[in-house]
């Protein structure tokens, strides 16, 4: 991976779009992403709103760097229905909350 990608991840943003493995997007498929978060060397977690055969998802998902380092989507990941999310949410709220931060150091 070169320095640049290394200190600006959305550098190569717009090819990440486009170039998604699997879950490429069509034309007629949008993507926006909200949430581009390091979670180690070589794995980024994503989350993006999208549309895939005319239906909205939220997608949260684990990218990895493959050897050309370039990001691809891992099957690490849940997409659910917008509807889902304030549940969701309020889950991971609580599972914040139920542990000790000086334990998880």
């Amino acid at each position: 991976m070169t320095d640049k990608k290394k200190a600006n991840p959305k550098a190569s943003r717009n090819e990440e779009n486009l170039n998604c493995g699997s879950n490429a997007n069509t034309e007629a498929d949008r993507l926006v992403r909200f949430l581009d978060a390091v979670k180690n060397a070589s794995e980024r977690v994503r989350v993006d709103v999208k549309t895939y055969r005319g239906k909205t998802y939220i997608d949260v998902r684990i990218w990895y760097v493959t050897a050309d380092g370039e990001y691809r989507p891992s099957s690490k990941g849940v997409m659910i229905k917008p509807t889902l999310a304030p549940e969701l949410l309020r889950g991971i709220a609580l599972a914040a909350q139920s542990f000790d931060p000086k334990e998880a150091a």
